[in-house]
């Protein structure tokens, strides 16, 4: 065979293995939120009305992501990560008969945090860069949705997940190993206030989505229902928005502006009591979350270490941190909490929308998925 022939197989190898690693890493996503989510619910509702493993995961997730840790980690600590992650979905069933089901939960929670955040450290490039159509997300939309209404006969939801996230740690550990001369960093704008609002709305929802008074409940969906509708808003929507808008010339800070004013807007809608307002209190932070995920990457500078803490301090207390709040004060004051929270981030970016007028942004790294 010719050089260029073997680089020709090499560079398709390579491309598919960054595919599918995509479509992987938006798996490992969505099922965190969803799986998570329903077990932490089943398990420890009356600890924060069962959100506690998913704001472990969330934290856990903020806390790796650009990490030194992340950055430094050799290819078998993702694949070590990804392999306790698919066993230890295994624990709590384990432990269900020393009544430590919902703690080998959290532990759970700690561990598949801690590799989403060094797989999304470990990206190359931005899922909608990779291709002219961002399909990635949708395909691994579809095939949780499977996972969680067409049981194969036989297979337990434990077994399906846990398969579902072995082949998951193996894709994603072939695309390191396939990669690892290549840059280590996502370039993209400084994950600041105005990156991180976004994202926590859309983790606020997926987080909310199994509290029996959740904020959208007034629409009289169904569980079914509900959990397509946020797979869709979380997964499809981006693809959408930025299909509509790939051809379009416009400025950098278009985008991120036109984010943070749906997310302003779809606070207001809160104020609203028939479903059209629900509906549109929902689907306007989606909106700004699609249009978050579409945005243009910018090139990359570097900040300090300090400033870095700072915005992963933002994004910790206004995303778990805000969850969890929820969570602790959804029993007393049901809806009210959910419509607080989205609330704040709706007025935090009213506010932005007036900074970044005045100040458009500097680009700098940014890990932003929520």
């Amino acid at each position: 065979m010719r050089m260029s022939d073997l680089r020709r197989a090499s560079a398709t190898r390579h491309s598919a293995l960054a595919h599918a690693g995509e479509v992987a890493q938006w798996v490992m996503l969505l099922l965190g939120w969803l799986w998570l989510g329903e077990q932490g619910m089943r398990l420890g509702w009356s600890l924060a009305s069962g959100v506690l493993a998913v704001v472990l995961w969330w934290a856990a997730r903020l806390l790796c992501r650009g990490s030194r840790w992340a950055l430094r980690a050799s290819p078998s600590v993702m694949a070590v990560c990804g392999g306790l992650s698919a066993l230890g979905v295994w624990l709590p069933e384990a432990l269900a008969a020393t009544n430590l089901a919902h703690l080998g939960l959290l532990a759970v929670a700690l561990v598949w945090g801690a590799w989403s955040g060094l797989v999304e450290t470990l990206s190359r490039v931005s899922t909608f860069d990779l291709a002219p159509v961002a399909w990635h997300p949708v395909l691994a939309a579809a095939a949780v949705s499977w996972l969680w209404w067409a049981p194969v006969e036989g297979i337990s939801a434990t077994v399906a997940t846990s398969v579902l996230l072995a082949v998951c740690a193996a894709v994603l550990h072939a695309r390191e190993l396939a990669t690892t001369d290549t840059l280590r960093m996502c370039r993209g704008q400084r994950a600041g206030l105005s990156q991180v609002l976004a994202p926590s709305a859309m983790g606020l929802m997926m987080g909310s989505l199994w509290l029996g008074n959740v904020w959208c409940a007034g629409l009289g969906w169904t569980t079914q229902e509900m959990v397509l509708g946020h797979l869709a808003m979380m997964a499809v929507l981006p693809t959408l928005v930025a299909l509509v808008g790939r051809d379009g010339v416009e400025r950098p800070q278009f985008r991120p502006l036109l984010s943070l004013a749906m997310l302003a807007l779809g606070a207001l809608m809160l104020l609203g009591q028939s479903a059209l307002y629900n509906f549109l209190a929902m689907l306007l932070p989606s909106l700004a979350w699609a249009v978050h995920c579409s945005r243009p990457r910018m090139a990359q500078v570097f900040s300090s270490g300090a400033s870095a803490w700072l915005m992963r301090s933002m994004a910790l207390a206004l995303g778990p941190g805000l969850l969890l709040w929820v969570g602790m004060a959804s029993p007393a004051h049901g809806p009210l909490a959910m419509q607080s929270a989205m609330a704040l981030l709706g007025t935090l970016a009213a506010v932005q929308v007036l900074v970044l007028r005045a100040h458009p942004p500097v680009a700098y790294p940014s890990w932003s998925t929520p």
